[in-house]
C-alpha cells in the first residue's frame, strides 16, 4: 500500500512538472536547458587554440543560463522542478493574499526563451572570442521544441577562426608634444601587449590605463584617458596587425607642460595646520604628531603632481584609522596653469567608543548559555595613530549533547587588548607598503574558566609583532613573541583520577608556559559579487621553546625533557597548517561552497606531548556537523566516558562542500557534506588506535552528510540541519557503513553564521 502511495505522488509530480507552461502567457516558450558545440575553422590550416581555458571559461560564464529544477546548477541537467511546480499551483493574477505569498517565498517563475533572449547571448558569445582575436567568428544557434512548441531547448554552435596576433606594438605621441612624446618612448618596458601575443581587447584597456596612470604620475594633469587613442592595423594579412598607442595634438587641449603643486595645506577638522606650533597638528579635541603625517603623506610643495602619490597619500591616511573620509582636491592657479593649489582634508574620528553587549553563545565545544560584555576603544592614544581595543566578556553555559548528563556548567570571563600603531620603519626590507601601511601590535589577553567538574583554570598571553598587505589581496602576520601561560588552581577528584590514568592529557594541560614565534599569510579572493568563482587560502607555521631549548643545550644542562622556565617547564614545538576555500557560484540563487583544511603538531626536545590548548579537535556544527565537538577520535579510537575532555591530536584532516541555494524570502536551504578526523602521531596506550596510518587516512575518517535550512535575518544568519554519519571508522570492518551497523547516528544540528 505504502509502495503504490509512493509511486502515485511520483507520478502526480512528473505529470505536474510536465504542466511548468500553465503560467505562460501569448508567445512565450519555457527554456529547458541548453548546450555549446564549438569548433575550430581550419579553412587556412590547422592552428593550436592559445589559452582556451580562458576563453571557454568566460564563454559558459555568458551563456550558462539554468531552467527550473536545474540539478546542482547545471544548465544541461534538469530534474524534477519542485519551485516550478509550486508557482504554478499558486498562480494567480493576484498580487497579495496567501497565494501571492506562497509564489514569491517558495515557487519560482518560469524561465522563457525570451527571458534568455539567445540572439543577444550569441552575439555575446561571438563577441567574447573576437575580444581574443578570433575577428571573423560565427555564431548561431537552434530551439528544439516540444511538441507543442511551449517547451524548447536552447543549441549554441560557434566556428572560430585563428586569432591575429601582433607584429608591431608600438607607442608613440605627436611629435609636437615632445615632453610627452619622451614619456611614451619610455614607457614600452612596462608593456603588456609584446610582439606574437594575440590580440586581447582586456588586456590593451588596462594597458591603456596604465599608460594613462604613467603620464599622471609624471605631472601630465591634464591628460584624460579618453585622450590616448589606440589605432590596429591589420593590412599585413597572415593574422598579423600593427597595434599603435598615440595621443594626437587636436586631442590635447593644453600645453606640453608637467604641472608643478604650488603649495600645500593641511585641514584637519576643519581646521587649517600651517601655522600650527610645536610637534603636533591640532584640533578642538585631538592631536596628531606631525612627523607621522609627513611620512605618510606623499604629496608637498614644489613636487610634479602624480596621481600614484596622491592615491597613496589618501590611502595611507585612512589606513591609520583616526580620520573620516581623508581626501586631497586640487585648485589650478588662475595666473599659471602649470601650477595647482593642494588641500588635504580630513575629518576625526570620535576618539573614545564604548559599548555594550549581552549575547547567547552556542559553542562547537557542547555549550549553550548566555553572555554578556563590553568594547572599548581608544583612538590616537599617544597622538601616533596608536589605536587601543579593549574586549571583556563574562560568560555562563550549559551542557548540550550526549554527554550533558555527567557535564557541569562551565563559567567565566576573559578580557582581550591590543595595541596598534603605524609601522613606519620596517625593520625587515621584506615587509612593504604596497597596498596599507604596516603596523604593529601589542596585545594582552587573560582567560577566566571555572568548571566545577574538573577545575579552575586561568592564562594569559602577551603577544608582540606585525601585520602588513603585500598586494590588494595577500596579507601577512608574524608574531615575534607569543607566550602564554595558563595554570590550574583547584582539580577535583574527578579530574585528579582522569590524568592520573591518562598521563599524556596530565601533560598536555597542567601548568603550560609557551615561549614562542609564529607567521600566518592569508590569500584572499572570496568576493564573487561580480565574479563566478572566489577563493582563499591561509596557512601557518608557528615555533615555541626553540630558543630556550637553544640556551639550555649551550648550558649544557642535564635533565633533558624536563627543563624550565621562571619554574615552568616549557614547551617546546612547531605547528603547521592551512585552510583553503572556494566559492563557485552557479547563479544568482545558487552557489557551491568548499573547504579543505589540515594540521600538524610536532613536540620534541622539552615537551613529550603537545599542549592541550594547541592540539587539534574536530567536530561541531562547522565541521563534522552530526557528531559534537571534541568527541570524534583520535584515530579509530572511541571513548564512551569523558569524550568531551580528551578528544584531541596532534594531526587533523578535513574536507566539506555544501550546495546552497535560495528558497525563497529570506529562507535558504543547503546540501551538505563532511568528511575528515583528528589523529597522534604515536600510539597513546590508553586511546588504541589512535596512531595515524598515512596511507589510510580517508578509511580512517568519519564521514557525514546532511540538509537544512538557513534564515537570513540580514544580521544574522540561523542554522538548522538535520545530518547523519554515513561512514564511522570506529568500527570494525562490515559495520563501518550506516546501513550496516544501522545505528542510530543522526540529529540535528543548530548553528550560526555559514559554517565556512
Amino acid at each position: 500500500m505504502k509502495l503504490k502511495l509512493f509511486a502515485i505522488l511520483i507520478i502526480g509530480l512528473l505529470m505536474a512538472s510536465c504542466s511548468g507552461t500553465k503560467s505562460l502567457t501569448g508567445d512565450e516558450v519555457l527554456y529547458k536547458g541548453s548546450g555549446i558545440k564549438i569548433k575550430k575553422d581550419q579553412a587556412d590550416g590547422k592552428w593550436e587554440m592559445k589559452n582556451s581555458g580562458e576563453k571557454l571559461t568566460n564563454l559558459y560564464w555568458e551563456l550558462w543560463d539554468m531552467p527550473n529544477g536545474s540539478l546542482f546548477g547545471l544548465p544541461n541537467i534538469r530534474f524534477i522542478p519542485f519551485r516550478l511546480i509550486i508557482y504554478n499551483w499558486f498562480y494567480n493574477e493576484k498580487d497579495s493574499g496567501v497565494s501571492y505569498w506562497m509564489r514569491n517565498n517558495f515557487g519560482q517563475a518560469p524561465k522563457t526563451i525570451q527571458m534568455i533572449n539567445p540572439e543577444l547571448k550569441t552575439q555575446k558569445a561571438v563577441n567574447i572570442y573576437e575580444n581574443y582575436g578570433h575577428f571573423g567568428t560565427k555564431g548561431e544557434y537552434t530551439l528544439n521544441y516540444s511538441k507543442n512548441r511551449k517547451k524548447a531547448y536552447i543549441h549554441y554552435k560557434l566556428l572560430i577562426p585563428e586569432a591575429y596576433t601582433y607584429r608591431n606594438v608600438i607607442f608613440k605621441a605627436d611629435t609636437v608634444l615632445p615632453n610627452i612624446s619622451l614619456m611614451f618612448e619610455k614607457y614600452p618596458s612596462l608593456s603588456k601587449p609584446q610582439p606574437g601575443n594575440e590580440f586581447d581587447l582586456k588586456k590593451i584597456r588596462n594597458e591603456k590605463t596604465s599608460l594613462w596612470n604613467h603620464l599622471q604620475d609624471n605631472g601630465f594633469y591634464y591628460v584624460s584617458e579618453n585622450d590616448i587613442l589606440i589605432e590596429a592595423d591589420t593590412t599585413f594579412g597572415k593574422k598579423q596587425l600593427d597595434l599603435r598607442f598615440t595621443l594626437l595634438k587636436s586631442q590635447f587641449t593644453f600645453d606640453d607642460q608637467r604641472v608643478l603643486i604650488h603649495d600645500f595645506t593641511v585641514f584637519l577638522d576643519s581646521v587649517e595646520q600651517q601655522n600650527t606650533p610645536g610637534k603636533f597638528y591640532r584640533w578642538s579635541d585631538g592631536r596628531v604628531k606631525k612627523k607621522l603625517m609627513d611620512k605618510i603623506v606623499e604629496v608637498s610643495a614644489g613636487d610634479t603632481f602624480s596621481l600614484a602619490k596622491t592615491n597613496r597619500s589618501v590611502r595611507n591616511l585612512a589606513d591609520l584609522g583616526i580620520f573620516s573620509t581623508p581626501r586631497i582636491t586640487y585648485d589650478v592657479e588662475e595666473s599659471d596653469s602649470t601650477l595647482l593649489h593642494a588641500r588635504l582634508t580630513a575629518d576625526p574620528l570620535d576618539a573614545t567608543t564604548l559599548g555594550l553587549k549581552a549575547e547567547g553563545n552556542y559553542r562547537n565545544t557542547g555549550y549553550i548559555g548566555p553572555a554578556i560584555g563590553f568594547n572599548l576603544t581608544q583612538l590616537n592614544v599617544f597622538g601616533g595613530a596608536e589605536n587601543l581595543t579593549i574586549d571583556g566578556s563574562a560568560y555562563y553555559d550549559f551542557p548540550i549533547g550526549v554527554f550533558k548528563e555527567r557535564i557541569s556548567n562551565s563559567s567565566g570571563f576573559s578580557i582581550n587588548s591590543q595595541l596598534s600603531s603605524p609601522l613606519l620603519d620596517p625593520p625587515f626590507k621584506f615587509i612593504r607598503s604596497n597596498q596599507a601601511v604596516p603596523r604593529k601590535f601589542t596585545a594582552l589577553n587573560f582567560n577566566y574558566n571555572d568548571r566545577k567538574d574538573y577545575f579552575t583554570l586561568y592564562g594569559f598571553n602577551l603577544s608582540y609583532g606585525y601585520t602588513w598587505q603585500s598586494s590588494r589581496y595577500a596579507s601577512h602576520r608574524v608574531e615575534l613573541l607569543n607566550a602564554t601561560y595558563s595554570d590550574i588552581l583547584n582539580t577535583t577528584l574527578r579530574f585528579d583520577t582522569l590524568i592520573a590514568e591518562n598521563p599524556s592529557l596530565r601533560n598536555s594541560l597542567v601548568d603550560q608556559f609557551i615561549l614562542g614565534s609564529g607567521y600566518k599569510f592569508r590569500y584572499d579572493r572570496t568576493n564573487i559579487e561580480n565574479r563566478k568563482f572566489g577563493y582563499s587560502f591561509e596557512g601557518g607555521v608557528e615555533f615555541s621553546g626553540n630558543l630556550l631549548g637553544l640556551v639550555n643545550s649551550v648550558l649544557n644542562k642535564k635533565d633533558a625533557g624536563n627543563h624550565k622556565f621562571l619554574g615552568v617547564k616549557y614547551s617546546q614545538y612547531t605547528l603547521l597548517n592551512y585552510e583553503f576555500r572556494a566559492y563557485w557560484k552557479l547563479s544568482e540563487t545558487s552557489q557551491i561552497a568548499f573547504r579543505n583544511l589540515a594540521g600538524l603538531g610536532l613536540s620534541y626536545g622539552n615537551s613529550t606531548q603537545m599542549p592541550f590548548i594547541k592540539q587539534f579537535f574536530i567536530g561541531g556544527s562547522n565541521s563534522l556537523r552530526p557528531i559534537n565537538a571534541r568527541s570524534a577520535g583520535p584515530g579509530r579510537y572511541i571513548e564512551l566516558d569523558e569524550a568531551e575532555v580528551n578528544q584531541v591530536g596532534d594531526v587533523k584532516f578535513e574536507t566539506n562542500i555544501e550546495f546552497r541555494m535560495k528558497l525563497g524570502g529570506r529562507l535558504d536551504g543547503a546540501i551538505w557534506s563532511d568528511m575528515g578526523n583528528i589523529f597522534l602521531l604515536n600510539e597513546d596506550p590508553a586511546r588504541p588506535y589512535s596512531q595515524i596510518r598515512w596511507n589510510k587516512i580517508i578509511q580512517d575518517s568519519y564521514l557525514t552528510s546532511g540538509a537544512g535550512l538557513r534564515l537570513n535575518l540580514n544580521f544574522l544568519i540561523l542554522r538548522f540541519d538535520y545530518g547523519v554519519v554515513l561512514y564511522a571508522p570506529i568500527f570494525i570492518d562490515g559495520s563501518k557503513w550506516i546501513w550496516q551497523n544501522k545505528l542510530p547516528l543522526h540529529g540535528p544540528v543548530i548553528g550560526f553564521g555559514y559554517p565556512f
